[in-house]
């Protein structure tokens, strides 16, 4: 569990205070969206606030007293954590932002203008045409930019997290969702990144992402220096939870694809083994 700070106060407002905010946007979550949150015996709908301290990375006890109204110097990537837990739309995330730090949020990754370029209507049909598979496009920071329907009903933390590696690596469902995360995820991943980042030292976007991966995660700084060089994961199998399936595991083999009109644009696409 990291810790968001502490110090300066909350933001309040004669409309709503932020406790009510908190309180009516984790209730309206279904808790089946999750992957691995839902077990048998549960009951009742909405997350609760251990569901909430769990998907954000803090104790119980501070998340409780976040909902309380206590101070804190909140940090924008516990912000973050909490604006995907509760899947805040962007007018909520400005508005979490304003109520307990008085600023608007910093931008999302900005993608590579050259690579949306091919998200045409020929590109968006071969997307869709993969169906039942999901598959996605992002470009070479791992910023997704374009899916199919498929992808996020797999994976709905996509508008709220658009960079894959980060949410992989920072967000706590990640680790649920992706079976053997650390094993057959986040060691192969970090490889990936790792080599990415010394073939291309002049991407500042992408140097960026690997920053904010090894400020934000021991794990990945204990793997970074010894993680091995992986340009691409084609043809590897593996495994993950998906929404409103509980427990249940499928295997997903991956499929990598570069269109010729700009190479560093990545197509995944996900088949479903079993």
């Amino acid at each position: 569990m990291d810790n968001p700070g502490i110090g300066s106060g909350l933001h309040d407002d004669p409309a709503q205070s932020l406790s009510e905010l908190l309180r009516s946007w984790r209730a309206r979550v279904d808790p089946r969206r999750i992957p691995g949150l839902v077990r048998e015996g549960r009951r009742g709908s909405g997350l609760s606030q251990m569901d909430v301290a769990w998907l954000t990375g803090v104790t119980d006890r501070w998340y409780r007293e976040l909902e309380l109204g206590r101070q804190a110097n909140f940090s924008p990537a516990f912000l973050d954590r909490l604006a995907l837990a509760l899947r805040l739309s962007e007018a909520e995330r400005e508005v979490l932002y304003l109520r307990t730090v008085g600023h608007s949020p910093r931008q999302r990754p900005v993608v590579d203008a050259e690579a949306v370029k091919i998200l045409d209507e020929g590109m968006q049909q071969l997307l869709d045409n993969q169906l039942p598979n999901p598959a996605y496009l992002s470009d070479e920071a791992w910023n997704v930019f374009g899916h199919n329907q498929p992808q996020i009903e797999w994976f709905p933390w996509i508008p709220y997290e658009p960079n894959v590696m980060k949410w992989a690596f920072l967000y706590p469902e990640a680790r649920v969702q992706l079976v053997r995360w650390a094993e057959d995820w986040a060691g192969p991943m970090l490889a990936q990144l790792r080599y990415a980042c010394l073939q291309n030292p002049e991407k500042a976007d992408l140097q960026q992402v690997a920053r904010e991966i090894l400020q934000g995660s021991p794990e990945a700084r204990e793997m970074w220096e010894h993680a091995e060089l992986i340009h691409h994961p084609d043809g590897d199998i593996r495994r993950l939870r998906l929404p409103y399936h509980g427990e249940q595991e499928i295997a997903v083999r991956m499929m990598v694809l570069a269109p010729l009109r700009r190479t560093t644009v990545r197509l995944m696409i996900l088949m479903r083994m079993d």
